[in-house]
């Protein structure tokens, strides 16, 4: 019990929510706060302010995290090794996500592996790009998936698929019956686009001054799906991977559309820390990414 309440607590402050810890511990919200609540009384030292909004953690609770996340990552690597001895896919999964890697698409292939490893779970956070390196770095999660990965310094990073890039238009817009246009086209559009301190903001910079087409940024977010919403509202066309689409696309909400003489892609990884030895469960899932992946890519090709 005593280990139970110690991983609620560390869940509470690595996702700094009462709510989301619970939610990923499949417990209620008071069952979190009465486990810490149960640890500081053993302790006899207060470990989060509650007074503040949102939490803080205090010094001892800062310490005591610490310790307990190594401490937990030791024990679950010491039953992933048993466990293993029988060739069991067994265990936990945490990975973190950016929120743009497809949000229909990763839940889908997770809940068919899931099926297929029934003892194993996959637990998985969507945050924003600087957000997944903080945390795959200070081991808060196995994995991560990024777009424009990068394999440098404590990260190892596995190619995953490359995105194609599209125009995206909403339902009112003068091309949603088109299926291509030409680079040519795009110059004086009004474009929604992504926040300067995003990488994919840089690339599209880059692409466009490639075909020498100067666009007029109406707006500018750090996430997909405001993008996608104010495109389909009316605001402009945006420029983003076309898999992020499709939902929209079947729905008859948004169109995408390909650019002609173009080969713009956005390249996704999975990055774990080079000093992680990743459990047989977390190397079964890489695989069954990948393999989806190629899977949907060869489907893709056929039509």
């Amino acid at each position: 019990m005593h280990l139970r309440n110690v991983e609620m607590f560390c869940n509470a402050v690595e996702l700094r929510s009462f709510s989301r810890a619970a939610e990923q511990q499949k417990v209620s919200q008071s069952a979190v706060s009465q486990a810490i609540q149960q640890l500081e009384k053993r302790l006899g030292m207060q470990l989060i302010d509650r007074s503040k909004r949102p939490f803080e953690v205090t010094a001892a609770g800062h310490l005591y995290f610490d310790g307990c996340r190594d401490l937990l990552h030791s024990f679950r690597e010491v039953e992933d090794r048993v466990r293993e001895l029988g060739d069991k896919i067994v265990g936990r999964i945490r990975v973190v996500a950016i929120y743009s890697v497809g949000l229909i698409q990763i839940n889908e292939t997770i809940d068919r592996f899931e099926r297929e490893f029934p003892e194993v779970e996959v637990l998985i956070d969507f945050v924003h790009p600087d957000e997944v390196y903080r945390r795959v770095g200070q081991e808060q999660d196995e994995l991560g998936l990024v777009s424009f990965p990068k394999s440098k310094g404590m990260f190892e990073c596995l190619h995953w698929q490359d995105q194609p890039m599209v125009i995206a238009v909403g339902p009112d817009h003068e091309w949603f019956d088109r299926s291509t246009i030409s680079a040519a086209e795009l110059d004086g559009v009004r474009f929604v686009g992504f926040k300067p301190n995003l990488f994919i903001h840089k690339a599209i910079d880059r692409w466009f001054r490639e075909v020498r087409v100067s666009v007029e940024t109406v707006h500018e977010f750090d996430n997909i799906e405001y993008v996608k919403r104010d495109v389909e509202s009316g605001s402009g066309v945006a420029l983003l991977p076309e898999p992020t689409l499709r939902d929209e696309c079947q729905r008859g909400r948004m169109k995408a559309i390909e650019v002609e003489g173009t080969s713009w892609v956005r390249p996704m990884g999975m990055i774990h820390r080079k000093s992680r030895e990743l459990s047989l469960a977390t190397r079964k899932f890489i695989e069954v990414l990948k393999n989806e992946c190629h899977s949907e890519l060869s489907v893709s090709s056929d039509h």
